[in-house]
């Protein structure tokens, strides 16, 4: 996105304005939807468990959240046309360089809060070889998705890159703390069955996107 709006940044500087609006109006708009549909889900779902090391966290999404309002009201002021005469952008120039310098400083801290809530790759860290009762935790999938194991076998979840949790679709078999790289998780299975579970920041019950099985003889 940065090197989209950087590009559309270019095109005006070469005067190819009828394209310059195009490409930031869609990135913009585009990222509205991203917003939208995952950033502010993921937010509410951290907001609880926030500590003083991702403080980062709210000052990215004030920082983004100006940005793409911004953003907005030069696309619509600007490309569209809505606005009445007396709330429309006067000086295009100035606030177009605003807004792109908001969009950058976001996208900086949208990348130091990745690191800080990731915590790096633990792969150097991981075993060359897990053993059965043992499940590696990737962004965005659990790995193996299925395991099967004799009863009273403790099931260990590894995390190898990424912030995320493991809890059972029933709600009350178990359920990790967040984990971030390196991170681990441990649960014995001692009664027969079929337990289903998922990440609750990529996933969900009913076995949706990040989620996994584990079955017990």
């Amino acid at each position: 996105m940065a090197a989209g709006l950087l590009a559309g940044a270019l095109l005006a500087r070469l005067g190819r304005f009828r394209v310059h609006g195009w490409v930031q109006g869609l990135i913009v708009s585009g990222n509205a939807v991203v917003i939208g549909i995952v950033m502010i889900p993921s937010f509410v779902r951290y907001f609880p468990s926030r500590t003083a090391d991702t403080r980062v966290v709210p000052v990215h999404a004030a920082a983004g959240s100006l940005a793409e309002l911004l953003g907005l009201y030069v696309v619509v002021s600007a490309g569209l046309g809505w606005l009445p005469e007396r709330f429309r952008i006067k000086n295009y120039k100035r606030w177009m360089r605003l807004a792109l310098g908001l969009w950058l400083v976001a996208f900086g801290l949208g990348a130091w809060t990745y690191r800080t809530l990731n915590g790096g790759s633990a792969a150097a860290a991981l075993p060359a070889a897990a053993s059965a009762a043992r499940i590696v935790v990737r962004n965005f999938a659990f790995d193996p998705a299925e395991l099967s194991v004799p009863a009273g076998t403790e099931v260990e979840w590894i995390d190898e890159t990424g912030r995320h949790d493991v809890q059972a679709d029933d709600g009350t078999s178990f359920k990790s703390d967040v984990m971030t790289a390196g991170g681990t998780f441990k649960h014995r299975f001692d009664r027969p069955g079929v337990y289903r579970y998922f990440c609750e920041f990529h996933g969900s019950a009913g076995g949706h996107d990040m989620a996994g099985v584990v079955t017990v003889r």
